[in-house]
């Protein structure tokens, strides 16, 4: 029979092996966690671990959409599983900030506040999001014609400094799925 002392042993025991643990490792527990306090919420036992979460620093974001405050410890954890996980070249980070753009969810809209922003939520994200790497993307088409009216055609058309024919059909796929990640994290709990 298990006693609590056990219990005891083996937490102690787990948070040894979580200080060792690199950051993707990190990472892939959280997840873990994460879907763990889903159980519990299905379950309906009370989850005390978000009340004791302290939001995370904002510099951008304004506090509200539509109405309602912006939890920005799930919208910053959600984007970290479902996005920056992922990201591989400057562009992506301009899907994310566009759709900040275009949502109005953002106060300070400057590339700079944007990409120092994400550097305070996600110290181990890859190292692309600098307003240099993504205002090549603002600068153009992309960032002068508004996404749901973007046209592969005329993207062709205008396409200077480093930007790609592949880079517009990832920002567009990418832009889309941001928005729904938005929905899903902007929602009332």
């Amino acid at each position: 029979m298990t006693t609590l002392d056990d219990i005891k042993d083996a937490i102690d025991g787990v948070t040894a092996m979580l200080n060792d643990l690199r950051s993707d490792e990190k990472r892939q527990f959280s997840n873990i966690c994460e879907k763990q306090r889903d159980i519990y919420r299905f379950l309906g036992i009370p989850d005390t671990d978000r009340a004791l979460q302290q939001q995370p620093v904002n510099q951008i974001f304004k506090r509200f959409h539509q109405g309602r405050p912006i939890d920005f410890l799930r919208l910053r954890d959600t984007l970290a599983v479902r996005f920056v996980t992922r990201i591989r070249y400057a562009y992506e980070w301009f899907s994310l900030w566009n759709v900040f753009y275009e949502l109005r969810l953002l106060e300070r809209t400057t590339l700079t506040d944007f990409a120092r922003q994400m550097f305070v939520w996600y110290p181990d994200a890859p190292k692309m999001c600098t307003a240099d790497s993504i205002g090549d993307y603002r600068s153009g088409y992309l960032g002068q014609t508004p996404s749901t009216l973007w046209d592969e055609q005329s993207y062709r058309n205008s396409i200077k400094g480093n930007q790609s024919c592949t880079a517009f059909s990832r920002i567009s796929l990418w832009n889309e799925e941001l928005r729904e990640i938005l929905k899903s994290s902007l929602r009332k709990p």
